[in-house]
């Protein structure tokens, strides 16, 4: 048996496979709000745009909105939960994803994914896939672990203290 050398790539992968990283546009959304729930929300975008120019279409923010708020009965299935959590809308290269993510049990995130193709991008279909989520939407994440623990997980929890703790930096 041939041993492994673990600073190889499998056979077939190359060093220069991998693209090299570029930040990518990323901004708070504001906070969507509907039956009790507190969803901040964050927009990620992978193509150019100029100065000024929205980061997504209306249509296409009216569409993400519609899916974040159709799966809202399925979060009762994990049990006892805030009503509390964040979503990031990421309009990639090769289509847009949708996290959805809340916090329950004290300290733990749940997630939903879903996604709409490039060629049909209102259409947003649930993920079954065990994607979690890429390098770019994970800068927000960490962000959001770290004001759940110092607005929440703090001996005095505040939702309002999180729920104004956005992300603020203008790339991922």
């Amino acid at each position: 048996m041939k041993k492994f050398s673990s600073d190889e790539w499998p056979k077939g992968v190359l060093k220069t496979s991998f693209p090299i990283y570029k930040p990518r546009a990323m901004a708070p959304m504001g906070l969507l709000e509907q039956e009790g729930w507190a969803i901040k929300t964050y927009g990620i975008q992978a193509h150019e745009r100029k100065e000024g120019v929205d980061m997504f279409a209306p249509e296409l923010l009216t569409a993400a909105n519609d899916q974040l708020l159709s799966l809202l009965p399925f979060t009762r299935d994990e049990g006892e939960f805030y009503k509390t959590g964040f979503a990031v809308l990421h309009a990639g290269m090769q289509a847009n994803w949708l996290l959805f993510q809340w916090w329950t049990h004290d300290d733990v995130w749940c997630q939903f994914l879903s996604y709409s193709d490039v060629s049909d991008p209102l259409n947003f279909t649930l993920s079954s896939r065990p994607i979690v989520a890429c390098v770019y939407e994970t800068a927000i994440i960490w962000h959001e672990q770290r004001a759940w623990i110092e607005n929440v997980l703090n001996g005095n929890a505040n939702r309002r203290d999180y729920l104004d703790d956005f992300m603020t930096a203008r790339t991922c």
